[in-house]
């Protein structure tokens, strides 16, 4: 079920998975476009391993847009404040593409960051993506149709060995060009906030960490991606064959397997003690 909370005088959205199985929490964050409505496969996925709590912080999805000078670190600093109103102690962080910038923010800040797995993102535009970036910033001053097209041709590749390419294409070109003004000023000013945003916390990010790039992604290349994943103390990298950036789309369930993988290993650890213990 869809709730809302407003702290500081800002709307956040969320829903909770639950797995009464297990006390370990996963926080699950969004790309630039997406909403919890539409990671709704990965949100029940997640929660077969452990309690999902699928999250909009404001700027993200349909809570309350941010002025583009609020920072990517004063986003982290509102989940922050998520987390102290839903009384998290510590939580397994999932985040999506733009999530990126925010949930490395977060682990700088928050001491209860206990593993972080990342899909389709680096903590800011890419070098492979900042020429895309200024065309889709561009195009939302031309109109929505434009913008759509902009985004889809920006974030993805013509290549025949990538699943239902066509048909995901199509849908979601057709689905960006039926926002409401409202989303694309969001994606606007979040493009804009990436752009100037620098990460402060690679070198101190000690906990485990996976991260997940797709084969012909033109926007966060391979290369791009397993260096970011180099540059932390205790990653993993992980590429998935035949898909571009909508990777998420094209192959659902291998997604949501490897960025739930941290977390289960956590939980079945804690199990194994339980067993021993009891």
């Amino acid at each position: 079920m869809m709730k809302n909370v407003i702290l500081n005088n800002k709307m956040y959205r969320y829903t909770i998975h639950e797995n009464k199985s297990t006390d370990q929490v996963a926080i699950f964050l969004l790309g630039a476009l997406q909403d919890i409505e539409s990671v709704t496969h990965f949100s029940r996925a997640f929660s077969e391993t452990l309690t999902c709590i699928t999250v909009e912080v404001p700027g993200t999805g349909y809570a309350d847009p941010l002025a583009p000078t609020t920072t990517i670190r004063d986003q982290s600093q509102m989940l922050i404040d998520f987390i102290e109103h839903m009384d998290i102690d510590a939580a397994h962080i999932i985040g999506f593409s733009y999530a990126t910038a925010i949930s490395v923010e977060l682990c700088s800040l928050w001491s209860g960051v206990k593993s972080l797995s990342i899909c389709g993102g680096v903590p800011g535009i890419p070098s492979s993506g900042i020429h895309a970036t200024k065309k889709m910033i561009a195009s939302t001053m031309q109109g929505k149709s434009e913008f759509a097209a902009t985004f889809i041709e920006s974030l993805t590749v013509d290549n025949s060995d990538i699943p239902r390419s066509r048909v995901i294409k199509k849908a979601m070109q057709k689905s960006i060009s039926r926002l409401a003004d409202e989303r694309i000023q969001m994606f606007f000013d979040n493009s804009v906030r990436l752009l100037v945003h620098k990460p402060t916390n690679l070198d101190a990010i000690q906990v485990p960490a996976l991260v997940c790039a797709a084969e012909f992604d033109p926007y966060v290349t391979t290369q791009v991606a397993k260096s970011f994943s180099d540059n932390l103390r205790n990653s993993s990298y992980i590429e998935i064959k035949n898909a571009d950036h909508l990777v998420h789309l094209q192959h659902p369930d291998v997604v949501a397997e490897a960025l739930i993988a941290l977390a289960s290993s956590s939980v079945n650890v804690e199990q194994r003690l339980q067993t021993l213990t009891s």
